[in-house]
């Protein structure tokens, strides 16, 4: 193949990559959602969930969300300034390549309690940069393309923990914990984003179901779920998995290092890597139309 073809390709590739990604709801996603009883949810029952974590950030992939909506999500996540979302490092850990997703392939889902359906408040953002975290942490940062207006009532960010909140927590706290779950033996998944009043113990970071909610004690729920007390965000599940195996990271203890990488937390931070990266991209295209002309 010669290189003025090549260049063709990836340019066409890159088009319809675009065009994918911006595209809406089509008619065969209304069907199927329409099929699984998805967006029925009543305007009142839909508020109260949204009032409930309007932090709560679906993270997903690129290449599977094409197939259709909600495919693409891999992990929870909480938002927690104009444009940053806060979840575990391990949810943007390729396993087949070794290697973090770049940030290209990734979206981020705001102001929807539902997995498989947009709503009229939900919104979709880039993402510009992934933070990894260093060898004695745990949790990641997605620094998103926009910032989230502040008119929005749907989406709200949760405040951060002072880093001494680690200590001021009490050995046994009621906290709440909301993720799209898996649920029965096999797995079924949830559409609807579940919120769950848990018992959470401090020393060992395992999180109890009370007795009233028994029947959520067997829901798998995903990696990157915020837990929060008064507002703020004590921690994020580490992995998906059921009651109450999995553990969750601290917050706190992450509080110094998210500071020094997001600083004021806004779209500006974020957009210097994007430009970087298109500047980049430009030359790349640039040199390669010369070396077709030339040959």
């Amino acid at each position: 193949m010669q290189p003025n073809e090549q260049l063709k390709k990836v340019m066409k590739i890159l088009i319809f990559a675009i065009l994918c990604t911006e595209m809406r709801t089509s008619y065969t996603h209304r069907e199927l959602t329409k099929q699984h009883g998805i967006g029925s949810s009543s305007s009142s029952a839909e508020q109260r969930r949204h009032s409930q974590a309007p932090y709560q950030a679906s993270i997903r992939l690129i290449d599977r969300e094409l197939d259709y909506f909600g495919k693409g999500h891999i992990c929870s996540g909480a938002l927690v300034g104009p444009s940053v979302v806060l979840t575990v490092g391990q949810c943007l850990f390729n396993n087949a390549s070794q290697s973090f997703y770049h940030p290209a392939e990734l979206r981020v889902l705001l102001g929807s309690t539902q997995r498989f359906a947009p709503t009229a408040h939900s919104q979709i953002y880039g993402v510009t940069h992934v933070y990894q975290p260093p060898k004695d942490l745990s949790l990641a940062i997605l620094m998103l393309d926009q910032d989230v207006p502040e008119d929005q009532p749907y989406i709200q960010p949760i405040s951060l923990p002072a880093e001494q909140a680690k200590e001021q927590v009490a050995e046994s706290a009621s906290c709440q914990v909301s993720s799209w779950a898996l649920a029965g033996d096999e797995g079924q998944e949830l559409h609807e984003m579940v919120t769950l009043r848990v018992d959470c113990l401090k020393s060992t970071q395992l999180c109890e179901v009370p007795n009233k909610h028994y029947k959520y004690s067997s829901y798998e729920l995903d990696a990157g779920a915020p837990l929060t007390k008064s507002n703020q965000l004590i921690a994020l599940r580490s992995e998906s998995s059921k009651f109450p195996e999995s553990r969750f990271v601290d917050v706190a203890s992450h509080v110094d290092w998210i500071h020094a990488q997001i600083g004021d937390g806004t779209t500006q931070n974020s957009s210097i890597w994007g430009i970087l990266g298109l500047l980049v991209f430009t030359a790349y295209v640039i040199k390669c139309s010369r070396k077709s002309l030339l040959s």
